[in-house]
């Protein structure tokens, strides 16, 4: 029942619009041809023109342009809605004011066009000349308000009006593209939640959809990170002073995710929020301005003192024989040495040594029990 409805609210207002357009199209019949008629019976030569204007015809053209329509304001109310979320309120408003007066030269040049080649007779090709120039130069003016973000200012006020998503503007925030690994870190959520990290906080949807990949992954370790990902990611959308925007178009004609993170922050001229250590660096060769997380943890955290005591789940082996690795909270690798028969259990340990590098930290350590069996055996 469900399936029905959603599926009526989708189909209904076309088929209205469709409904209308047919309707209007069968009363005025703007569309015919004319052929010539039968010869007059007083005067042979003379053989009249007659017009054809088919019904079925002028409602079905109709119909096709009522359902346009409809498609092509609601594309346009989408693109405006998203267009303010990212901070474009006003190069919207400036292209909406110059496509009004492209609008008024295209009727201008409607009505020169009409006094040169109008004969009185509906004309198709006069017509289809008309509505084109229309089209063009309402377009052409809306194309050009929007680009240039600092023309209504500088016609109004003399000078640039400043950009409320320019970063140097007074009170300008810089948005954020958040890629998948630093959802599934988790610190972000403090970041946010304690008001080092601004928004706005773009979150698009290709990123989501590969949360939802991991989440439904055969591998235990991976369907673990794509959940606690999708919860974060959830999380943030309660916290009320950080806009979380869900950003719905793709880029279609770029297949990797990361190369679509870097067109996106370029489009939106947006920073990359990542602890991921390729794509920070790729980011970076393609001008574009990355915040790692890691690389703040790096510099604000303490390190690790060894001695210090720690609880770690062990869950899959280390690259060298009898080695254990397991994962904090913050996604720091934690390597247990002698760990690969604590595989699946938790097991309190000692910090012997850490690693901090651009890709996240490592610790190093040793099950307790090992430890005191050391210590116990070098005072004896």
């Amino acid at each position: 029942m469900e399936t029905v409805t959603r599926g009526i609210r989708r189909i209904g207002p076309y088929l209205i619009a469709s409904a209308l357009g047919a309707l209007l199209g069968a009363s005025q019949v703007p569309i015919g041809w004319v052929v010539p008629g039968d010869p007059l019976p007083t005067a042979p030569a003379v053989v009249p023109e007659e017009w054809i204007r088919p019904v079925w015809l002028n409602a079905l053209v109709g119909a096709i342009v009522g359902a346009s329509i409809l498609a092509a304001a609601r594309a346009a109310v989408r693109a405006a809605l998203q267009a303010v979320e990212a901070g474009k309120g006003v190069a919207l408003l400036q292209g909406s004011l110059l496509g009004l007066i492209g609008t008024l030269f295209g009727l201008l040049g409607y009505a020169v066009l009409e006094l040169l080649f109008g004969t009185g007779r509906p004309n198709l090709g006069l017509q289809l000349a008309q509505a084109g120039l229309l089209l063009f130069l309402t377009y052409l003016g809306f194309r050009i308000g929007y680009s240039q973000e600092d023309l209504l200012g500088a016609f109004v006020f003399g000078d640039a009006a400043p950009s409320p998503s320019d970063p140097s503007s007074p009170g300008g925030k810089t948005p954020k593209v958040v890629d998948t690994s630093v959802i599934i870190d988790g610190r972000i959520y403090d970041l946010v939640r304690t008001g080092f990290l601004e928004g706005p906080l773009y979150v698009p949807h290709f990123v989501v959809g590969e949360l939802q990949r991991i989440a439904d992954s055969q591998d235990g370790l991976r369907r673990r990170k794509g959940r606690r990902g999708l919860n974060i990611l959830e999380e943030l959308q309660k916290l009320p002073n950080t806009p979380i925007i869900l950003w719905e178009e793709d880029v279609s004609e770029v297949p990797s995710v990361d190369r679509k993170l870097i067109r996106l922050a370029k489009d939106l001229k947006a920073k990359i929020l990542t602890t991921d250590y390729n794509l920070n660096k790729v980011a970076r060769v393609s001008g574009v301005e990355v915040l790692n997380v890691n690389e703040l943890a790096k510099s604000l955290k303490p390190p690790f003192i060894p001695g210090e005591e720690l609880e770690i789940e062990v869950i899959d082996r280390g690259q060298e024989i009898g080695q254990g690795v397991g994962y904090l909270d913050d996604g720091t690798m934690v390597v247990v040495e002698n760990g690969r028969r604590y595989i699946g259990k938790k097991v309190r340990a000692v910090v012997s040594s850490s690693l901090q590098t651009d890709a996240g930290k490592m610790l190093f350590v040793r099950a307790k029990g090992e430890v005191d069996g050391q210590y116990q055996q070098s005072s004896s």
